[in-house]
């Protein structure tokens, strides 16, 4: 059961629209929970636009390859992110350019980092690709599996309170 007032989701899912709308390298979806796995819902989000597809490669070249099913894509979500944590994975995976590195919009992003986390609420279960929008523990380079058919991508899919979100950065150099 959710403690949001009515219009909060909703105002929260036209402020995304909005920042999302900058960029064709974000995706953002926010769902009700359906018992689904973080990697089915991680794929329902993508492979709409074909960011992921069973025989896709990507598009760099190493050629490797994106997840060839929802269940490899779950397997490479792999990162648990407390929930303590998830507004400042969120505001990183929202704002950072992946393939620069820059983290200009990382301010401005944590303005829907922060409400996207409390719509799952402390006992969420969120879970990520990897280090490649969050900086890695010290001492550690940054390393993640890859989500998607671009050459660099940043997934955070999150499940509680009854909803669930799917974040995923892409980028191409």
């Amino acid at each position: 059961m959710s403690v949001h007032l009515p219009g909060e989701l909703a105002a929260l899912r036209a402020l995304l629209d909005e920042w999302t709308g900058r960029t064709e390298d974000l995706r953002v979806v926010i769902g009700e929970d359906r018992g689904l796995d973080h990697g089915r819902l991680c794929w329902d989000a993508l492979e709409p636009d074909g960011t992921v597809h069973p025989l896709a490669a990507c598009r760099c070249r190493r050629r490797h390859h994106g997840p060839a099913s929802a269940r490899d894509l779950h397997e490479r979500l792999k990162v648990r992110v407390p929930a303590a944590d998830a507004a400042d994975w969120m505001a990183f995976t929202l704002g950072q350019n992946l393939v620069y590195g820059s983290l200009s919009a990382v301010r401005e992003a944590r303005v829907l980092a922060g409400p996207l986390a409390e719509l799952l609420g402390p006992d969420a279960d969120w879970r990520a690709n990897g280090h490649a929008a969050h900086p890695p523990p010290a001492g550690r380079n940054a390393s993640w599996s890859p989500v998607t058919v671009w050459t660099f991508d940043a997934a955070l899919v999150g499940i509680g309170n009854g909803y669930t979100v799917v974040a995923v950065s892409t980028g191409e150099d």
